[in-house]
């Protein structure tokens, strides 16, 4: 993932929200002008150009930080490397029932270097809560880390199934009960 460099704290604000208006804009899968997306993000379009110079600078900074979001869902210090693990593969159903289109438009859009780096924190958070889990007793020891990453790309890839969200809902409390040592 691109790193962004120290800013300021109002140039740090500016960033984020043009980022979050994207995100809604694409959400929405509204087609707008590369410069509306300053106007809906409270912000000059110099401050837009600034940060983002291009469409897909923009896009793949809203990648970036929706990776990032359900990563961190699995980063909870209350909770077990196993909770983690269960609240990381059912917040990546939800998040793609909820957004799907927003998921469809990134993937279709993002740089394909930037989705193998989005990948491989996901599968990097994937495969540290795996081992945690294991260490713990949570989960069997004998489960890859591709094995699991396999399932989520079949989740994320059948969304033009009729009743793909109570499948994918189902798939993954499937996957869940296959790790589980009891």
């Amino acid at each position: 993932m691109a790193q962004v460099r120290a800013l300021r704290a109002d140039a740090r604000r500016n960033r984020d929200a043009i980022v979050a208006a994207a995100r809604d804009v694409f959400d929405r899968d509204e087609q707008v002008r590369f410069d509306d997306f300053a106007a809906r993000a409270g912000v000059g379009v110099g401050t837009l150009y600034r940060h983002f110079p291009t469409r897909e600078a923009l896009t793949a900074a809203v990648y970036e930080g929706e990776v990032a979001a359900l990563c961190d869902q699995a980063r909870d210090p209350t909770r077990s490397a196993g909770e983690n693990l269960d609240a990381l593969l059912r917040g990546f159903v939800e998040y793609v029932v909820a957004h799907a289109g927003l998921a469809r438009r990134l993937a279709a859009v993002v740089d394909p270097a930037v989705q193998a780096d989005g990948g491989m924190e996901l599968e990097s958070t994937v495969a540290d809560l795996l081992s945690r889990a294991a260490a713990d007793g949570a989960i069997r020891n004998n489960v890859t880390v591709g094995a699991v990453m396999i399932v989520l790309h079949g989740i994320g890839s059948a969304t033009d199934r009729p009743l793909w969200a109570s499948e994918a809902r189902a798939a993954v409390e499937l996957l869940l009960a296959g790790l589980r040592t009891t």
